[in-house]
């Protein structure tokens, strides 16, 4: 690949005058056997084509003259050429001042709508806000029930079995605990 670098930048020289015979005669050989060379130099040849039958720009007489009175003058003279530009579009400065004040307004009223818009968004977040606080004050008041109910039906099974283990182990006075509940109502009937 670098061989044909070195031909490719030979046939650049060709094409700008820039080279040989003796160079002709290499690129020349090099172009019989190389393909990747030959769509290089054949892609030269349009470049070259196209650039020779493009137009050159030229410039309207009163702009090259202006232009050569500036070159004159050594450039001191801007009036001229604002005066010119005011003859020729006498309108623009005023419009493009209107397009600004324009624009300026239609700034300002979008940041007052999206200044509504954003107090909008935060009354809605707030009041969302709320209601979640709202909502886990919920959740953790019926987990706190919960909890209770929990813990109060495993002191009810624990009360119900010390009572079994209670009454497993002294039959005697659970009979008298129940004589002397028997009693008690009689006693108060006679207060």
């Amino acid at each position: 690949m670098d061989f044909c670098n070195e031909y490719q930048m030979k046939m650049v020289a060709l094409f700008d005058n820039e080279a040989g015979d003796d160079d002709l005669r290499s690129v020349a050989g090099h172009l019989r056997e190389c393909l990747d060379c030959r769509a290089f130099c054949l892609d030269l040849i349009r470049i070259r084509r196209g650039t020779a039958c493009a137009p050159l720009p030229r410039l309207s007489q009163a702009v090259g003259q202006m232009v050569l009175d500036r070159v004159r003058d050594g450039g001191a003279d801007h009036t001229k050429v604002r005066a010119g530009c005011r003859k020729r579009f006498p309108r623009t400065g005023g419009l493009m001042r209107w397009a600004a004040v324009l624009t300026i307004g239609l700034l300002a009223l979008t940041c007052l709508a999206l200044n509504r818009t954003a107090k909008e968004l935060r009354a809605k977040l707030g009041t969302a806000e709320q209601q979640v606080a709202a909502i886990h004050e919920q959740r953790q008041l019926a987990e706190s029930e919960e909890r209770q109910r929990k813990a109060i039906s495993a002191l009810y099974f624990r009360m119900a079995e010390l009572e079994e283990r209670v009454n497993r182990f002294s039959p005697s006075q659970r009979a008298s605990v129940r004589s002397q509940g028997y009693e008690g109502p009689k006693t108060q009937g006679n207060l």
